[in-house]
């Protein structure tokens, strides 16, 4: 079971994310979910799938079971708001962390590894605009025989290179989440994208905002400082503020 996060820890958190990209913020909602889960660099080796899976716990400890989404409709457009779960998500079975993987295609074999925040990482300094992909999966490639024969680093056909993004979906399918969704509006059906890190953050930072004001409010009227207010138990905190506000 994941310890409890302190406030004074989610703000910090917020703070060190500011202007920080996706798998930074990432790692920062890893380490602050579990002290003890070991070294940054232990953080962004973990998989993409079994990282966002300690990220739905965590909003699950956080927030709760249950979501509030809303995305547009790609035919007509249309907002559409809808409801699930942590549960709905939250896959049971999990590759083993580091486990090498082969993929055989014709006389190519291919052996390859998940791919982590390491990898995120690189592609977003050193890939050109629309090289994302490739360069990912070039980074998660091990070793490849050609009717046993070394060819690693050569240049691969597309068609091998389709069969391993589809490859890496297939054997960590939490890393890449989607949601069944039918338009009321106009009875499109599709596949959306679920972003936990992006749903996540964005659901802390509107915390925050709620509670630095809660901050302000009690600082203003009684003079405590951030500390002593954070050191109130939610609770009392509630009470307080709803005797300043009357």
């Amino acid at each position: 079971m994941m310890p409890p996060v302190e406030e004074s820890s989610l703000l910090k958190l917020l703070e060190q994310g500011l202007d920080q990209p996706a798998y930074k913020r990432a790692l920062l909602l890893l380490a602050a979910a579990d002290a003890e889960v070991g070294s940054d660099d232990d953080l962004a080796s973990i998989a993409i799938g079994q990282r966002d899976r300690r990220l739905l716990l965590l909003r699950e400890r956080l927030f709760g079971s249950g979501m509030e989404c809303t995305v547009g409709c790609p035919g007509c457009g249309e907002s559409l708001e809808f409801s699930c779960a942590v549960a709905d998500l939250c896959l049971d079975q999990l590759p083993s962390p580091g486990e090498s993987l082969d993929l055989t295609q014709g006389e190519f074999t291919v052996r390859y590894r998940l791919p982590n925040s390491h990898d995120l990482q690189w592609v977003l300094e050193n890939a050109g605009e629309g090289e994302g992909q490739a360069r990912l999966l070039q980074r998660c490639i091990q070793r490849v025989t050609e009717r046993g024969r070394d060819v690693t680093g050569q240049p691969l056909p597309e068609s091998l290179l389709a069969a391993l993004l589809e490859g890496m979906e297939q054997a960590d399918p939490q890393g890449n989440m989607e949601l069944d969704l039918t338009c009321p509006a106009c009875a499109k059906r599709w596949q959306s994208p679920f972003d936990i890190v992006a749903y996540l953050w964005t659901e802390l930072e509107a915390w925050g905002q709620r509670l630095l004001g809660d901050i302000h409010v009690l600082a203003s009227a009684y003079g405590w400082t951030e500390n002593e207010i954070l050191a109130v138990s939610p609770w009392r905190r509630r009470h307080y503020l709803e005797r300043v506000t009357q």
